[in-house]
């Protein structure tokens, strides 16, 4: 917000400096007009523009207090989490907020108060019209001035004095200055803090005055209507959006505009200027988030490694299609760190939890590493796509981005929560790093091969930790919404031995119900995610030549040579325990072999 802030400034002055230096003295004063009209606005909204071709990168770089670092790969899951306080759901209120909707309540208010006076000036005189246009006659006065299509004349005025200023004030009306004057007045209350509008305002009423000068004095006399100016009283009262006819501060500029030639048509290429100088601002607001990359990565000594050598990474930049529908939160200084293998291209979804809404999608090349940044809170997993040949089509006016060869899929396993964490010590935000890779493709093809009647165990079976979470946790053995919780942060990690295959039941002690079944080689580590909430036993079942059958419609994964069923001994509690120090979710480690004497 403050950076927004600062550059409607900035932008304000170097548009101003530039009226001030070439503009101000010509005499094309509805050019001019429409330039101090134009310029205040665009202010606004100059930040807010980025062209692609203008920026070099849109990588940012943040530092955050926590960060969650994962390991994902098709051989093996890890996760380390640091452990992180209860989240305090109240939020400490933003003072500074608080003092600008102050000021524009004021400013509002201002206003009202300056509308007000005009009713009341309408209410105590007398009202007649004149050339089709209302005019309000002041009594004892000699001021006057135009709002709308109202012109207000002091009573005490001559008639000759009338004559010039209802022809001057004609001149306001019709070229409708007032929606000029209440313009900037809104630019005030909004920016209320920025003395500039209040600059800007003095130069378009001056402005006024001179359009109308330069209109009036072709149908009047012109020594009469300076010497007017000259010998006039001051009372008008300082209501800032009218056009006042006497004005102090302005007659000696007009009155030398007036003597004023006028300027040549020439000189009306000087607004082309306007076209460096917005390219120049458009270039600034396309590049900014580089520049702030390289700032805070030189304040924190975080380099991203999206820029680094060893990566064979310059810049990774995002394809439209894949950005179109991002959300993004700028208030949080968070990311995802993704960093991909050597084996594929990679396209990761960031998924919430909550609604199955992709909230941002990231295709990442092979050996590259990438900062998704500014994702809202919530909680969130990864799916991932490893693939070759990245493509897009377009289907009923939406475009999708997918390879043209898909090797694998996945859903994401793990927990991203990124909610803020508020505690005495102040505010954290999480972060995480997530380093995801493809198995080689003969590993792959070995991994996923079929058992055959003349195939052992011993020749099938994938070294420890390379097994897919496919072939672990079958699809047909573990589906329905009862089998996992993904706002569950928990595992059970298994490790098998050497003297025989397993499939293993996860089983509720209370109701005796299945909810996730583990098949694991010799020899094998793997963590089994996302564990309901409950208290549960195993269901161990050794054996060899493992294989899946369907009967009645019902998956049943078995052995074709079954060496022994037990039931685990152990009692793994996995209810999530909430307590004023945070929240604290059970995992457990186990290890599952044969004794030999049972392997005939």
């Amino acid at each position: 917000m403050f950076h927004y802030l600062l550059q409607i400034l900035i932008f304000q002055l170097l548009f101003l400096l530039i009226y001030d230096i070439f503009h101000k003295k010509d005499t094309f004063f509805n050019w001019n007009r429409l330039y101090l009209l134009v310029v205040p606005f665009l202010s606004l909204i100059l930040p807010f523009i980025e062209i692609d071709f203008l920026s070099s990168s849109s990588t940012l770089s943040y530092v955050s207090n926590i960060e969650r670092t994962i390991v994902a790969s098709t051989e093996n899951i890890l996760f380390n989490q640091t452990e992180v306080a209860a989240k305090n759901t109240s939020k400490p209120i933003n003072w500074w907020i608080v003092i600008y909707l102050t000021g524009i309540v004021l400013s509002l208010v201002h206003l009202i108060l300056k509308f007000h006076k005009l009713h009341i000036l309408k209410n105590v005189s007398n009202i007649t019209r004149a050339f089709d246009k209302r005019i309000v006659i002041l009594p004892n006065s000699s001021h006057a001035f135009s709002f709308w299509n109202t012109i207000f004349l002091g009573d005490s005025l001559s008639e000759e004095e009338k004559k010039n200023i209802i022809s001057h004030e004609l001149v306001h009306v019709h070229q409708k200055h007032t929606i000029d004057q209440i313009g900037i007045e809104i630019l005030k209350i909004l920016l209320w803090w920025n003395p500039l509008i209040y600059i800007y305002q003095a130069r378009i009423t001056l402005l006024h005055e001179y359009i109308a000068d330069s209109i009036t004095i072709s149908k009047v006399n012109q020594r009469n209507y300076i010497e007017q100016l000259l010998n006039a009283a001051f009372q008008t009262e300082k209501i800032t959006f009218i056009n006042q006819f006497f004005n102090q501060s302005l007659i000696k500029k007009r009155i030398l505009m007036l003597q004023k030639s006028q300027s040549k048509s020439i000189a009306k290429f000087k607004y082309l200027l306007l076209i460096p100088v917005i390219t120049g601002i458009l270039t600034y607001t396309s590049c900014k988030d580089t520049d702030q990359t390289q700032s805070n990565q030189t304040s924190t000594g975080l380099e991203d490694e999206s820029l680094s050598k060893e990566d064979n990474s310059i810049t990774i930049k995002q394809p439209k299609c894949l950005i179109q529908g991002s959300s993004h939160d700028f208030t949080l200084d968070n990311y995802l760190k993704l960093k991909n293998g050597k084996e594929s291209d990679i396209i990761a979804k960031l998924v919430s939890l909550e609604n199955n809404e992709v909230v941002r999608t990231v295709l990442l090349p092979k050996s590259q590493t990438y900062f998704v940044r500014n994702i809202p809170e919530g909680i969130y997993r990864v799916d991932v796509i490893y693939g070759e040949g990245y493509t897009e089509k377009e289907t009923d006016g939406s475009c999708t981005g997918y390879f043209k060869k898909e090797l694998i899929s996945e859903t994401g396993e793990d927990i991203l929560d990124y909610n803020v964490i508020i505690n005495d010590k102040g505010k954290n935000v999480p972060s995480y790093s997530l380093a995801m890779d493809l198995l080689p493709e003969s590993e792959r093809n070995r991994n996923t091969s079929d058992y055959t009647d003349n195939q052992t165990a011993e020749t099938t079976s994938p070294k420890a930790n390379e097994i897919f979470k496919k072939d672990a946790e079958p699809f047909c053995a573990n589906q329905g919404d009862n089998k996992y919780d993904y706002n569950i942060d928990n595992y059970l990690k298994f490790t098998s031995g050497e003297n025989a295959e397993l499939i293993v039941d996860i089983v509720t002690t209370e109701t005796s119900e299945v909810v996730r079944t583990v098949y694991l080689p010799k020899n094998t580590e793997y963590f089994a995610r996302n564990i309901p909430n409950g208290i549960y036993h195993l269901k161990i079942v050794y054996g060899e030549g493992y294989q899946e059958n369907s009967k009645n419609g019902t998956c049943e994964l078995s052995f074709k040579k079954e060496l022994m069923v037990e039931k685990g001994e152990d009692v793994l509690d996995f209810n999530v325990i909430t307590t004023s120090q945070g929240r604290n979710v059970p995992s457990y480690s186990i290890t599952l072999d044969m004794l030999e004497e049972h392997n005939h």
